[in-house]
């Protein structure tokens, strides 16, 4: 069986060895996409989706930024989903 958590992680270019495998892990992953879109969001509100970052590196506009975190929210969303599916169905 195809670990499809494994599959999404890697089509997401994100590092396999932080890939979330307990039920809490994933919840975590869960918890801190949230709150990345939260912050992008909010500054997007305040300061506008073309503003970019001042800092040095910091090219990526807001609109960029929101995309950028809404995907990795998807993505966390789709294995938190599976793990707690997996929890349900296993009573």
């Amino acid at each position: 069986m195809i670990d499809r958590d494994m599959t999404e992680w890697a089509k997401a270019g994100k590092n396999p060895h932080y890939r979330p495998r307990k039920l809490s892990e994933k919840l975590g992953y869960l918890t801190e996409e949230c709150g990345e879109v939260l912050a992008a969001v909010g500054k997007t509100q305040g300061w506008g989706p073309e503003s970019t970052n001042p800092d040095p590196g910091g090219g990526e506009t807001n609109c960029e930024w929101v995309l950028r975190e809404l995907d990795d929210l998807e993505l966390a969303i789709g294995i938190a989903r599976r793990a707690l599916l997996e929890v349900k169905e296993s009573k």
